[in-house]
């Protein structure tokens, strides 16, 4: 029997397409936890982060052995911490107030050390198979695919370059013309903030890699990335959407970020592109890059975008605009992007 009452453990937001009346077994011994793995551990020592996220997005404070519902997963995050999946149930860390539980190996000067945790076990099943997020894919039933559907890309220089609020910008310009607009982040650490953002933005609809059964995607491999986007955009395409836009976390040099972006999945499904970045200097820096894949950069966006003598170095430089938050969610912002990706698929065609 399940030793504790599940409604009482504080249930995070990686877990929220959980039944939680699967939940019938606690498994403890000789067992080496996987990402996406789901676990219960008792708050030992609160440190960076003392709240953890509902699946409805409020924030709970924590206390010192409060009972977590949570996820192992790896995390990449240059302002915080790289984290790995332990090899045992040994006491470890919440790495991310949306659910991660993981081993702490770096950590940026900026923050404190991660709060520790306890493990107290897996969670299982009625017949003792160790439950996994993978488990609650809610995209893989969707096989719709609309090739005629814009799909719009953001990725960026660096985390915390300006993606999220990139996307959350071209939405509202869009879906304030008129547009149905559809959005997802592909990648990244399980939160919902990125989510709540698309949505109060105007997006009808919004998931994330959480959907597809994944806690985190770091250490997850191109072709399961892929496929990740795969679903994501036929999951989207299958609500009709006139034009879809696209988170991918990170920055260009991280691996996962790197692979996917150079794979032909990347490449065949994405019509548009928009960089952000940090600096003129990596702004110049990822837009050759990403020309060199082929992708069609259409704009230059994010925190450099904010800074008017960086926007100036960087078109010294280059012909793609620097476009700010302001200039997306104007007035008939949402008309000229749209009809532009038309345009230039029309030039295409007809030059085929």
């Amino acid at each position: 029997p399940f030793p504790f009452d599940i409604q009482e453990c504080k249930k995070s937001f990686v877990t929220r397409n959980v039944n939680l009346d699967d939940i019938k077994t606690l498994l403890t011994e000789n067992i080496k936890p996987q990402a996406g793995d789901l676990v219960i551990a008792e708050v030992t020592r609160l440190r960076q982060h003392c709240r953890i996220e509902f699946p409805n997005g409020r924030r709970s404070r924590m206390f010192v052995k409060d009972k977590i519902l949570v996820s192992y997963g790896n995390r990449y995050a240059p302002d915080q911490f790289e984290a790995i999946v332990p090899d045992d149930l040994s006491p470890c860390h919440l790495v991310a107030g949306g659910g991660i539980a993981a081993k702490m190996r770096y950590k940026s000067q900026s923050v404190k050390a991660a709060t520790e945790i306890k493990p107290l076990g897996l969670v299982g099943d009625k017949d003792g198979k160790v439950i996994n997020l993978s488990r609650y894919n809610q995209l893989k039933k969707s096989q719709h695919s609309d090739v005629g559907i814009p799909v719009i890309v953001v990725a960026g220089s660096s985390m915390n370059a300006g993606k999220t609020t990139t996307v959350a910008s071209l939405v509202k310009g869009l879906s304030a013309d008129g547009y149905k607009v559809a959005a997802a982040k592909i990648t990244g650490t399980g939160s919902g903030c990125d989510l709540w953002h698309f949505l109060d933005a105007g997006a009808n609809v919004a998931v994330d890699f959480t959907d597809a059964g994944y806690a985190t995607t770091y250490k997850v491999q191109s072709d399961d990335i892929c496929k990740i986007f795969e679903q994501t955009l036929h999951h989207l395409q299958s609500n009709n959407p006139d034009m879809i836009v696209i988170e991918v976390a990170d920055g260009i040099l991280q691996e996962e970020t790197a692979d996917f972006l150079k794979s032909e999945t990347a490449k065949s499904m994405t019509t548009a592109m928009v960089f952000t970045a940090g600096d003129s200097c990596s702004a110049i820096y990822g837009l050759k890059w990403l020309e060199e894949l082929e992708y069609n950069v259409i704009g230059i966006s994010g925190v450099v975008s904010g800074n008017p003598l960086g926007s100036q170095e960087v078109s010294k430089l280059t012909d793609v605009p620097v476009i700010t938050k302001k200039e997306m969610i104007s007035a008939g912002f949402g008309h000229r992007i749209y009809e532009s990706i038309l345009n230039r698929e029309l030039k295409q065609l007809t030059a085929e």
